[in-house]
């Protein structure tokens, strides 16, 4: 899962990384940080993020500029801010939570115990998946990796075929289960389908599938897959 911090102090940022750490729910999640408004918009249009701690005072810009953009990613925002004053219009616009700050770590556990009844979902057995040629039911279980960039993407499925789908990734990411890992900004592919993790050049990774397809992992995802994946791969 990705949580996106919009924090424009540094250490704030940082600390705040820590104490979501801490809770076993966001333990392996991806946490990218954004400083200002513009930058989380940026990355809300492109990531499936799962949840926002929001700063609303952001070198001068206003915090709430990202709710509209949570709101239609169908994303879930606790505010994070000393203008306690903000609350109640916060509130007005759907957010889960309002942690004043300096932030307590107790406080903000709390938080995110409120996100979890929301954040688990129902997830679909099937896609459905838009081409050219129409609409087609694709069932989740049959989908090995998909791969894309901007408004396309293609769903391979375990039998090979490959499907195109006029939609961003993120919009098929939101619909998948946690059996599928977003290893790279163009790539999510099958937990149990991973076959090895191999040296790419430039001290980056490449995951070989099943099928013998090879992905490349993102820089800023390589501490993030490899965990999940040992921990996958535990007995």
């Amino acid at each position: 899962m990705t949580v996106l911090i919009v924090e424009d102090d540094l250490p704030a940022q940082r600390r705040l990384v820590r104490l979501l750490r801490a809770h076993p729910e966001y333990r392996d999640a991806c946490v990218v940080c954004a400083d200002d408004v513009t930058e989380a918009r940026r990355v809300l249009a492109s990531e499936a993020v799962k949840l926002v701690l929001l700063d609303l005072d952001l070198h001068g810009d206003d915090g709430f500029g990202v709710l509209s953009a949570a709101s239609t990613a169908g994303t879930m925002v606790v505010v994070v801010s000393a203008n306690t004053h903000r609350a109640l219009r916060a509130f007005d616009v759907g957010v889960v939570d309002f942690v004043a700050k300096p932030v307590n770590a107790a406080r903000l556990m709390i938080a995110l115990g409120r996100v979890q009844p929301d954040a688990i979902r129902r997830r679909p057995a099937a896609l459905i998946v838009r081409s050219r040629h129409g609409l087609e039911r694709v069932s989740v279980e049959d989908v090995l990796y998909i791969s894309g960039a901007d408004d396309y993407v293609a769903v391979t499925l375990m039998s090979g075929r490959r499907l195109l789908h006029d939609e961003p990734i993120a919009h098929l990411e939101r619909q998948l289960p946690s059996d599928f890992l977003r290893v790279h900004r163009s790539h999510i592919v099958r937990r149990d389908s991973v076959r090895r993790v191999l040296d790419g050049p430039g001290g980056t990774r490449i995951i070989e599938l099943r099928n013998g397809a090879r992905v490349p992992v993102s820089r800023r995802r390589v501490a993030l897959v490899l965990r999940t994946l040992l921990r996958a791969m535990a007995p």
